[in-house]
């Protein structure tokens, strides 16, 4: 009598094969036997290790991995007449790809039938249909489905709030502090005037305000190494520029 054999989400040993090949990208045509024989071996002792019973066919599978690995490691004999010697993998590599063909049309199998049930049949027949509608629908009125309504909103999580405090600081205001800072110093470093904004959103504007006053030329922009210090020179001028509220 035959059976399926399935542990965890891999059905027999050639399903396994197939999920370390796939999953370390390796060639179904160049298979690593050393590696995939490690891997092999070592997903059967986790399942030793978790009680699970071992089929028969996987055990068969591990000793024929060891044996196409010992071919490989064997020295070839030389010849004298040039004749093409077999890889020890060659029926391995044909099993596999066999396998995975009928794996492939399974899934599309598969994959038809679930959209067949996509689909109810017609029914040709004269007769009416052996059940009324209004049977079901004869007792439900506005009341029963707003009821209905409110107990599915009650079940959904309520929304939370959030209060977000609108900052009235604007890109004049900022100039204007500059200005008054460059008052006692004709130059200035951009740490010490970050230093005394109170929030992020201060330090923005205030940067917004230095870019404003650099391109109309009343401010000038210098640094001495590669991410060193940032000076801001004040540049005389006769008139002074008035930044624009943002």
């Amino acid at each position: 009598m035959s059976y399926n054999v399935k542990l965890d989400i891999f059905e027999g040993p050639l399903d396994l094969l197939l999920f370390f090949i796939k999953r370390d990208e390796i060639n179904i045509y160049d298979i690593p036997i050393a590696h995939i024989t490690r891997e092999y071996l070592e997903y059967l002792e986790v399942m030793k290790q978790m009680n699970l019973h071992l089929a028969g066919e996987f055990i068969l599978m591990a000793a024929l991995l060891m044996r196409i690995k010992v071919q490989m490691l064997l020295p070839q004999e030389e010849v004298e007449v040039e004749e093409e010697i077999e890889d020890p993998r060659t029926e391995l590599v044909r099993i596999l790809v066999e396998y995975q063909k009928y794996k492939d049309a399974s899934l599309q199998l598969k994959e038809l039938a679930e959209r067949q049930l996509r689909f109810y049949p017609v029914n040709t027949s004269s007769q009416n249909s052996s059940w009324d509608p209004d049977i079901f629908l004869s007792n439900i009125g506005l009341i029963d489905l707003g009821v209905a309504f409110k107990k599915i909103l009650d079940l959904r999580a309520q929304p939370k709030y959030y209060e977000i405090e609108i900052s009235k600081v604007s890109l004049n205001q900022q100039a204007q502090l500059l200005r008054t800072m460059f008052l006692k110093r004709k130059r200035l470093r951009f740490s010490e005037i970050a230093s005394v904004m109170e929030d992020r959103i201060e330090v923005v504007v205030t940067f917004l305000a230095i870019l404003e006053m650099v391109r109309t030329s009343e401010l000038r922009v210098s640094q001495k190494t590669l991410y060193g210090e940032i000076y801001l020179t004040q540049i005389q001028m006769k008139d002074n520029h008035v930044v624009a509220d943002a």
